[in-house]
């Protein structure tokens, strides 16, 4: 970490956002009168955005204006995927801290690129897998070293929906639970299976719930549900360890649970910041020190490494038994276990 930069002490940083869609719109609504933090500019060709920017805020509708030097401290990118690497590539050229939402790029070797640049030209990037910042995620994580391993991780995610054409339910709904796994395990998995539990008809090739499962170095191993076709809405991380385990369910009024060896549950007391809330003032923090490199880049690399892992999986079908038939394409919807998101 750099020194704290002494023309930034006690300012106010100010942020430029592309995109203003169902999350940029998140944070518009998160950087409005948010401490230390003014959002400057919002690229978006949505006519609607002008009446959703606070006051002061200028709305452009071609991104490269927030390229212009010393116009912004920083850049969040809430754009459809496919355009993060060429965005997020053009603010390290310029030395524009940005933070970029997940997944980082759609692809790994762009994904490697982005990293190498980011150190190349001395360049902060951050990326925002959400569950990171919460405070249960945050608090689960300083914890789970108490249950003894090998550790077992369940995860369940998903939702009926959305349905997006530019990216599909493994690439929407697979970067939270894979981010949460690979940081919290800190190896990269030596196996890895998937298979598709839930299928949409042959039209909507993004339309699925996926079943993965990754194993580790140390023994540890990971059990991860998530996609588009689930009948409500879940997030669910347990953690599973010799002496216990730590329940987080997003939807819960008590987000953490700890369970003792005994099965004795207790609530743990949180912060009620919310994720992108915590989010925005991590970049904002990285900013004022003179920060210029995170770990949720390298995280975010291996995120895409395993996602094309599990699509490869997802593509190529299981060899059966000698002399079993093929196994039917599965379709609608399974059982998948497991608790309520």
């Amino acid at each position: 970490m750099n020194p704290v930069l002494p023309s930034r002490v006690g300012k106010r940083m100010r942020l430029g956002l592309v995109g203003a869609g169902r999350w940029g719109s998140r944070y518009i609504t998160t950087c409005d009168g948010l401490e230390g933090v003014q959002l400057a500019l919002v690229a978006s060709r949505n006519p609607a955005t002008a009446q959703r920017a606070p006051p002061g805020c200028e709305v452009v509708e071609d991104w490269h204006s927030a390229l212009e030097p010393r116009r912004l401290d920083g850049l969040i990118l809430a754009t459809p995927p496919a355009a993060h690497f060429e965005m997020a590539l053009a603010c390290v050229r310029t030395g524009l801290p940005v933070l970029v939402e997940k997944p980082l790029t759609l692809d790994h070797g762009q994904a490697q690129r982005l990293e190498r640049a980011a150190s190349d030209f001395d360049c902060l990037v951050m990326v925002d897998h959400t569950h990171l910042f919460s405070s249960a995620y945050e608090e689960l994580k300083a914890r789970a070293r108490e249950l003894e391993g090998p550790l077992r991780v369940r995860g369940m995610g998903g939702n009926n929906g959305p349905f997006r054409a530019d990216v599909s339910a493994l690439w929407d709904w697979g970067p939270h639970d894979l981010s949460m796994t690979l940081d919290l395990l800190a190896l990269p998995p030596v196996a890895a299976s998937a298979r598709a539990i839930s299928v949409g008809e042959p039209q909507e090739p993004g339309k699925m719930v996926i079943h993965a499962e990754l194993g580790f170095p140390d023994g540890a191993h990971a059990e991860l549900t998530f996609g588009n076709l689930m009948k409500a809405r879940r997030r669910i991380f347990e953690v599973h360890g010799v002496n216990g385990a730590l329940i987080y369910d997003d939807l819960a009024a008590d987000k953490l649970i700890a369970r003792d060896r005994s099965g004795v549950c207790t609530p743990v007391r949180l912060s009620r910041t919310p994720p992108l809330t915590r989010a925005v003032l991590a970049f904002r923090d990285a900013i004022r020190a003179g920060t210029r490199e995170h770990p949720s880049l390298p995280l975010a690399v291996r995120v895409v490494e395993a996602l094309h892992c599990i699509d490869r999986k997802l593509a190529t079908p299981p060899t059966p038994p000698a002399g079993a038939a093929a196994p039917a394409a599965p379709t609608g919807h399974a059982a998948a276990g497991g608790r309520n998101h």
